[in-house]
Order: C-alpha cells, then structure tokens, then sequence
C-alpha cells in the first residue's frame, strides 16, 4: 500500500478517484458516488483527495466528464461506418442512445452534473478523437452544412432539436418509465427516431 501512495503523490490520485467513482456510477447512477469511498477504493488517506477535488460535486463533475468521454467513444465506433454526412448525423444520435441503453449509470452521472454547458465542451469529456459528444453533434451538422444540404443560419436550432430528441428518448428508455421494453423494440424504435430527426434536419 505504501508504494502505491507514492504513485499517487505523483499524479496518479485523480485518475484513481475518478477510476472509482465510474466504478460506483455504473449501476446506480450519480447518487452512488461517495467521496469517503472512492478514498477507500483508491487506498490513501482521508484528506489526500482534496489536492484534487474541493468536494463531492467536483468528482462528480469529473466523473462526468469520463462518461460523456466514454459515449464520445461509442459515437466514434458508429462513425467509423458512416459514409456520407447524413450517416454521420445519424451515428451521433445512435450512439447516444446506445450508450444510455448500455450504460444507464454512466448516462446519469454524464448529465447529472450538467448545470451548464462546461462538461459538454471540456477536454477530458472527448473521445479519442478529441471530441465531446456535442462536438460530433456539432461536427456532423457542419458536414452538412459543407455538403449543401443545411442552412448555415439553421445549425443552432438543429443542434437542439437533435440534441433535446435523442436525449428525452434516451431518458425514457434506460432510466424512465419505458426501461422495461424489450431491446430489440427499443432499438428499432431509437433508429426510427434518429432517421426523423435527421430527415426534419436537412428538409
């Protein structure tokens, strides 16, 4: 234990607590997350996690902040088989959904923080391209905008209607009072949903 401190005075305390509390996030969200605990998980003092965080919402904001990196990453993995623009489009929001489906915790403990549009933006909530989940949001309806088929002046209020679209269903159905349908009923019903959205984007 002693030599894994050590390692910690070195930089390595913060991962360790925010390791921890997307350990506590995964199955019971944001409220699972304890400050005295992920101090045990990570083996050091009570008092060493406060070089890094001032208290329990700052490991919640950055515990946050890995979740949303980790739908980036999901996003990411549907945009490598997209093909043109719209597909692109199309694969922000089934990853989306995908993600809260796969991962209701981490949805919850991604948006549970989010009382301003800090953690969409931040750097440790991009994927391995370097990019948030609302920044590939915003990065294919540019590629729409580039292809011709979006109006530069219609970006914002497509970015909302995308974005307000996929998270409600994505709500309901792995945290809401639609959780109990069967998968393959709701991934049709998530993909049906994206392919409006886009198509109510570019008419």
């Amino acid at each position: 234990m002693p030599a894994a401190r050590s390692s910690f005075h070195h930089g390595n305390l913060r991962e360790a607590l925010v390791r921890a509390g997307l350990a506590m996030a995964r199955d019971r969200g944001a409220d699972a997350i304890v400050l005295r605990e992920a101090t045990r998980r990570a083996g050091v003092t009570a008092r060493a996690p406060y070089r890094h965080f001032a208290d329990r919402d700052a490991l919640v904001r950055a515990v946050a902040q890995a979740a949303l990196a980790e739908m980036a990453r999901t996003i990411e993995r549907k945009q490598s088989a997209a093909g043109d623009s719209l597909a692109m489009l199309r694969a922000v929001g089934e990853g989306y959904i995908q993600f809260a489906l796969d991962e209701p915790g981490w949805f919850d403990v991604a948006f549970f923080a989010m009382a301003d549009m800090v953690n969409s933006i931040a750097e440790d909530s991009a994927g391995d391209a370097g990019r948030s989940p609302y920044q590939q949001l915003q990065d294919a309806l540019a590629g729409l905008v580039g292809a011709g088929l979006l109006a530069p002046d219609r970006v914002a209020g497509a970015a909302v209607m995308c974005w307000s679209g996929v998270h409600g269903f994505a709500t309901l159905t792995s945290r809401g009072p639609l959780r109990a349908l069967p998968r393959d009923v709701v991934d049709a019903q998530a993909q049906r949903l994206v392919s409006d959205l886009v198509a109510a984007v570019v008419a």
